[in-house]
């Protein structure tokens, strides 16, 4: 269920890069950022330190641009790993202020450090982020005091923004808990789907991720083993684990292109409920039609009210902590991407801190003047593959500080520096949660003039010199991710996604290989796993339809293979089901192998940029189980992108 109904986004890539999302403002993120930034900056005007004010100032923006979405433990995490991150980023930047070429090559080897384990997971990607943009922060300042207290104030920062977040959650959560709305949305998309079958458009992709996302919720950033969870989570996984034979069975009649019996969404939409409130002794009616989906209910049902997670285990439960955290250090180590990510952002950065930090190299190369930090740091955050479009973000960072600026200038011109430092704060920090939601530019857009007047404060030259050297650095700092981070990568222009697009098409002939021979345990995991990794790729494609061509174009050709690998997949899970309903399974050795073979050559053809070779596939039949997925399979193949 990855991409049925998906619309290929037929607009230019320009437009898509500047369209604003229609995600609704969130008024409490902004609420908590105006305060916290107002009670810092006020703290250090009473206190006399506007620059202890600019560091403490520096962990809440890390705070304010993290996503405040997702399970709580999930939220902190995300908050608080950057900030211990930055903190040791800021201590080493601080180290080296000064020292010309060791400071490039300590900003370089921290570049290439963050670049490495920014591909681990989202958590570790925002710690890469804050690792290198306080590490640079931290070598362009002065020193500002012992070497160990600029790291508190940062984290202080960071930690008071924290506790306001749990404090808002608190109040604008109203008691709706995050882990149980997700997995009741997993029921609730089940029942759209039900209500929208036999043409079911988007919502064959709404189900799929939020399974995805319920899956995160519960699963990812879990430290403890399952024996330890608590009696909710084990209740919550066992719910989400309990939904996995309808969802097969869904599939089943969506191929069949059937719609649902009747009373089947409105219960699933009272199970749904259930899950939401917390409910587990509710009153629920079975299901007593269609037999292929009254089992499936009546298990739910049966499931309702256990806090044990006992069954089978259709979902896949996590790894012990100590086997992913092995698994995340052999990816950060061996990826192919990860290494180039890396090598990428540390070219990038050595070029920018040369600039900055080695006197006499701008005159060398023609550049007129002086450049500061600002420079790496826009690099730092333009070259960031997993925020979408790298070419994009360089014209948006660009063209937003460029709109910043000019009105900043006048609001620093105007209003004379000290206590009118306060509202600004507010005013400033406040924008940034509601403009983040919107675009990219419009992020930028709010950060650069809260960055330009923290730094006004403690900037020895007049305000308009410093306005006016950050236009310069910002659009140095974009040339500099353009030519070194962009051009010279062939991998950035052209599309990305051949190693994962491979891999899919290998987990499909995995999936098809085990469907008839395999448990059905293993069969539900592997689905489920392939369905994700379905996902990734479509979001690299949304991804890659921002760059300019010839990107924009080739990620546009290979939509329809991504659907019609999608069908494949609800083919071979029809087929798998039918089988186990009674019917008569294919014969491995004659048909099975010959189109899983099929699907691993056009792996290959895809890995080698070829056209794949001329295949052996059976004809299809009706009678046959395996029909629908060789039909399904030589429609794929005629999907390919030349």
């Amino acid at each position: 269920m990855a991409t049925g109904g998906l619309r290929a986004d037929t607009r230019g890539w320009l437009s898509r890069t500047l369209s604003l999302s229609q995600d609704p403002l969130p008024w409490p993120e902004a609420i908590r950022a105006a305060t916290g930034f107002a009670a810092v900056i006020a703290v250090a005007m009473a206190l006399g330190r506007p620059d202890a004010g600019l560091l403490a100032a520096a962990g809440m923006v890390q705070g304010v641009m993290r996503p405040d979405v997702g399970p709580y433990r999930s939220r902190v995490l995300g908050l608080l790993v950057p900030q211990l991150a930055g903190a040791a980023g800021l201590v080493m930047g601080q180290l080296l202020h000064g020292h010309g070429w060791w400071t490039v090559a300590m900003i370089t080897l921290v570049a290439l450090f963050s670049g490495l384990i920014s591909s681990v997971g989202k958590v570790l990607s925002g710690a890469a982020l804050s690792l290198l943009f306080m590490n640079v922060l931290g070598a362009g300042l002065p020193p500002v005091g012992e070497l160990w207290l600029p790291p508190l104030l940062q984290f202080a920062g960071g930690l008071f923004y924290i506790l306001l977040a749990l404090l808002s959650w608190r109040i604008t959560d109203s008691g709706a808990d995050p882990q149980r709305e997700a997995v009741a949305a997993v029921y609730a998309g089940a029942a759209d789907l039900l209500d929208a079958s036999p043409h079911p458009g988007e919502a064959r992709l709404a189900l799929s991720r939020a399974m995805d996302t319920a899956q995160d919720a519960l699963l990812r950033h879990q430290i403890r083993g399952e024996g330890n969870w608590d009696a909710e989570t084990r209740w919550l996984v066992g719910m989400l684990n309990a939904i996995t034979p309808l969802t097969e069975a869904i599939s089943v009649l969506v191929r069949a292109g059937r719609p649902a019996p009747p009373g089947l969404a409105g219960t699933v939409r009272r199970i749904a409920e259930a899950v939401r409130t917390g409910r587990r002794d509710a009153e629920i009616p079975p299901f007593t039609g269609d037999p292929a989906f009254a089992r499936p209910v009546g298990y739910i049902l049966r499931r309702l009210p256990s806090t044990e997670l006992g069954g089978p285990d259709w979902l896949g439960l996590p790894a012990p902590l100590r086997t992913r955290a092995a698994e995340a250090t052999r990816l950060a180590l061996t990826s192919g991407a990860a290494w180039r990510y890396g090598l990428r952002l540390a070219l990038c950065m050595a070029v920018a801190s040369v600039i900055t930090e080695v006197p006499g190299v701008p005159h060398l190369l023609g550049i007129p003047q002086t450049h500061s930090f600002w420079v790496s740091l826009t690099v730092v955050v333009v070259l960031k593959p997993d925020f979408g479009s790298v070419f994009g973000r360089a014209l948006l960072r660009a063209v937003g500080t460029i709109v910043a600026a000019v009105p900043t200038l006048l609001v620093l011109v105007v209003v004379p520096r000290g206590w009118a430092a306060v509202p600004l704060a507010a005013f400033f920090g406040g924008l940034i949660p509601l403009l983040k939601v919107k675009s990219y530019a419009m992020r930028t857009a709010a950060v650069t003039p809260l960055m330009l007047f923290l730094l006004d404060m403690v900037a020895p030259v007049p305000s308009g010199e410093l306005v006016a050297a950050r236009l310069v650095d910002t659009v140095l700092g974009s040339l500099i991710v353009l030519v070194f981070g962009y051009a010279l990568w062939p991998e950035s222009w052209r599309i990305r996604l051949g190693d994962r697009i491979t891999a899919g098409f290998e987990a499909a002939a995995d999936y098809l290989d085990e469907a008839f021979t395999g448990s059905q345990d293993a069969r539900s995991r592997d689905r489920r796993a392939l369905h994700r990794r379905l996902n990734a790729i479509q979001n690299g494609l949304q991804q890659m339809l921002s760059e300019p061509p010839p990107a924009s174009r080739r990620a546009t050709a290979w939509w329809p293979a991504l659907i019609e690998l999608d069908h494949l997949v609800d083919a071979i899970t029809a087929a798998a089901v039918r089988v186990g309903g009674g019917a008569e399974g294919p014969p491995p050795e004659r048909k099975v192998h010959a189109v899983s073979a099929e699907l691993r050559e056009m792996a290959t053809a895809v890995h080698e940029d070829r056209r794949p070779r001329a295949g052996n596939l059976p004809d299809p039949s009706a009678e046959d189980v395996l029909g629908d997925v060789v039909t399904q399979t030589r429609s794929l193949r005629g999907s390919l992108p030349p």
